[in-house]
């Protein structure tokens, strides 16, 4: 298995790097979560320009059609800056859903939009109190001659202040889960917004009788693609996580070098750089994993047998572990500058955190693995190894 990218995908990281990097100099993030938009509308513009917001929309309906490297290389080279921009939210994680679940004539008209990147749409998913793989407590009604209705409240929706649509998951017919499409302006939605752990921009949003359109046929397998969706999703923001880190140590390094306590730089106590030195090699295994995670989705996408959720999960968990110890790590060696609002490294550890927490967090990936066999079966570094020689 090859975990390294190849001439173009370098190419790709690097681009994105310099692009993103433009936008976001020191204190970047802070500025950008304070607008009102709660990103950087000039980097939006240049990704967008780029062609990255269609690079998980198919060719033929004008995206770029790229697989899971590229969506990795893209999220971690953002990671490196802290960047806002809802990319993974409000664009990868809806075209999945759409090219998964949603009908052709749906495809045709939502995923263009999508790659254009004049638009986002917000998947609706998490409720107040309940477990993120349980039935939705919203519920989803039609008597066969108009929309169906939807009831119900999501919280939080990451970006739903600036989406033009919803993707709203629902308990509908039969007590089955199903995915609606709604307008961002349809009646009976009360919206209150407000941030994140990472001063990212979420909101509530409640639902009294509003008009949806269902997504996809009545017959398609809804939790199915749901689950595949944010599988994929899990694997693609370990990228993110991934940049953060390494740009967090990397300033974390720096600030030993320069920083003086009793007349000397603290880069002189040796328990400091062994914290730092400890911080790097868990930052690397992060890394491998979360490449390793990336590579499985894309020999599933080619037609392998990958268990596609166990491998999201094992390397969700992995990485979300480093991510918290990257977190509190990098603070700490800082002092208490590193708790500050104005601190570079107080948005990475911010935003470390808040991935952890992100599709429904690390209890929910290690509950789906309780549940499962996956425990009992013996993992392998290989993708297919029917074949394999057993010593």
């Amino acid at each position: 298995m090859n975990l390294e990218f190849n001439e173009d995908q370098r190419l790709l990281f690097e681009t994105v790097d310099s692009a993103v990097g433009r936008g976001y100099p020191a204190g970047g993030r802070a500025a950008a979560t304070a607008t009102g938009l709660g990103w950087n509308d000039k980097v939006w513009a240049t990704l967008g320009e780029l062609g990255l917001t269609g690079l998980t929309v198919a060719e033929d309906l004008d995206g770029v059609g790229a697989g899971p490297v590229e969506v990795y290389a893209t999220l971690e080279a953002m990671g490196k800056h802290a960047a806002a921009e809802p990319l993974l939210d409000g664009v990868f994680l809806p075209s999945w859903l759409i090219a998964g679940l949603g009908t052709a004539e749906q495809a045709k008209q939502l995923l263009p939009e999508l790659a254009a990147g004049g638009t986002t749409i917000a998947v609706a998913h998490a409720e107040p109190g309940r477990p993120w793989g349980t039935a939705r407590a919203v519920t989803a009604t039609a008597d066969g001659s108009g929309p169906a209705l939807l009831t119900g409240v999501k919280s939080p929706v990451r970006h739903a202040d600036q989406a033009g649509r919803f993707l709203v998951t629902a308990t509908g017919e039969h007590g089955r889960t199903q995915v609606y499409l709604v307008d961002a302006a349809a009646e009976g939605i009360t919206r209150t917004d407000g941030r994140s752990a990472d001063w990212s921009h979420a909101s509530q949003v409640e639902f009294a009788g509003t008009p949806a359109v269902l997504l996809g046929s009545g017959d398609a397998d809804a939790a199915a693609a749901l689950r595949l969706a944010f599988a994929r999703a899990r694997v693609a923001v370990t990228g993110e996580a991934v940049g953060l880190m390494e740009t967090g140590l990397a300033l974390t390094v720096e600030y030993l070098k320069t920083r003086k306590q009793f007349g000397v730089p603290l880069a002189t106590f040796q328990a400091l750089v062994h914290r730092a030195a400890d911080l790097y090699a868990k930052v690397e295994l992060a890394r491998s994993m979360a490449l390793w995670a990336t590579a499985a989705v894309e020999a599933h996408d080619n037609g392998a047998d990958v268990d596609l959720a166990t491998v999201a999960d094992d390397a969700f968990v992995f990485v979300a572990d480093a991510a918290t110890t990257a977190a509190e790590e990098i603070v700490q060696l800082h002092g208490g500058i590193g708790m500050t609002y104005e601190s570079e490294v107080g948005h990475h550890s911010a935003r470390l955190t808040a991935i952890t927490e992100s599709f429904g967090g690390v209890s929910a990936a290690r509950r789906r693995a309780l549940a499962s066999d996956a425990l009992l079966r013996p993992p392998s570094a290989l993708l297919n190894n029917a074949e394999a020689v057993t010593l």
